[in-house]
């Protein structure tokens, strides 16, 4: 008897889902007929159970959180380095092409009384000039010259009129115009410009030739990020038990890896800028945004690390 209301009990919740032969139901009926405590078990089983309540619902509300926090970051990763990605591409594209010295490149004539109008070939998108002393003690102005144009300025600013620029010192002094090459080549002595001079612009002068060398500073700056990332790296082999240590020291290397990249963009492999200014805080730049993207990447990660533990 006992064996069969075990077999009985077995079968009870497929007979009250409908799910036995008639043959098996029938067994059952006549069993419960006779057994009180079947019938008892056959009816606390037809009762409806109210449903049990989570009683603790912090695991679910943080992993909630987590995600959505997650998503939210995913979101501004993308944004991030869509910009960055727009930016690095401009940078590219705007990097400047100098001209190397040619007759016609640059016009020089007078302008008024005492001012000089310097007329650029319509090849030249941009230039640039700087007016000094003679810093041997000379009595006249150095005025030098530069003149570029980019990718972006060959495709996108063509048809544009000549560029000009109007010079005036008070002119107190003679100038003598240089024309700057930028290649590694001697500056070129254009012209002297004297108002008071019956000829007011005279080409042929004794100049001393000088070469203008680029500057170097993004290198050193290059292998200060290089040696500050190597000590990061020892300093995080050295706290292998140290989560916590380990995190940030994480998030701050990621930035000497973020200016690296940001070089690279900005200047190639050459660390030789003679547009430094430029160069330099255009990869301050793109290296911040870089690193913001970085961080916002490092940070997902463990997200989704922290997820999986949770669900486990």
């Amino acid at each position: 008897m006992r064996n069969e209301c075990n077999i009985i009990r077995d079968l009870l919740p497929l007979y009250a889902e409908n799910m036995v032969s008639p043959d098996t139901a029938e067994f059952i009926e006549e069993h419960l007929k006779d057994c009180e405590s079947c019938q008892k078990e056959f009816q606390h089983m037809k009762e409806p159970h109210p449903r049990q309540e989570i009683t603790d619902a912090a695991p679910l509300l943080k992993l909630s959180r987590k995600m959505k926090v997650k998503r939210i970051q995913t979101i501004a990763l993308t944004a991030i380095f869509v910009i960055t990605l727009f930016i690095s591409a401009f940078a590219v594209l705007d990097a400047p092409i100098y001209f190397p010295y040619s007759e016609g490149l640059i016009t020089l004539e007078q302008h008024g009384d005492r001012g000089m109008l310097i007329t650029f070939d319509e090849e030249v998108t941009d230039f640039d000039y700087t007016v000094y002393d003679d810093p041997d003690g000379g009595d006249f102005y150095y005025c030098d010259i530069q003149a570029w144009t980019s990718l972006w300025d060959q495709w996108f600013s063509k048809g544009k009129e000549k560029l000009s620029a109007t010079v005036t010192t008070g002119l107190t002094k003679p100038i003598i115009v240089v024309y700057v090459p930028n290649d590694g080549s001697e500056n070129v002595c254009i012209a002297k410009y004297d108002p008071d001079a019956e000829n007011c612009i005279e080409k042929d002068v004794n100049y001393e030739s000088t070469i203008v060398l680029p500057r170097l500073s993004l290198g050193y700056y290059l292998i200060l990020a290089i040696a500050v990332l190597v000590i990061l790296v020892i300093v995080w082999f050295l706290t292998r038990k140290k989560a916590e240590v380990r995190v940030w020291i994480e998030r701050i290397g990621l930035y000497p890896i973020s200016y690296i990249f940001s070089l690279c963009i900005v200047s190639g492999f050459s660390t030789e800028s003679y547009s430094l200014q430029r160069d330099f805080f255009l990869a301050i730049f793109i290296s911040l945004l870089l690193y913001s993207g970085l961080l916002l990447a490092h940070s997902i990660l463990r997200l989704k690390k922290e997820i999986k533990k949770i669900n486990k």
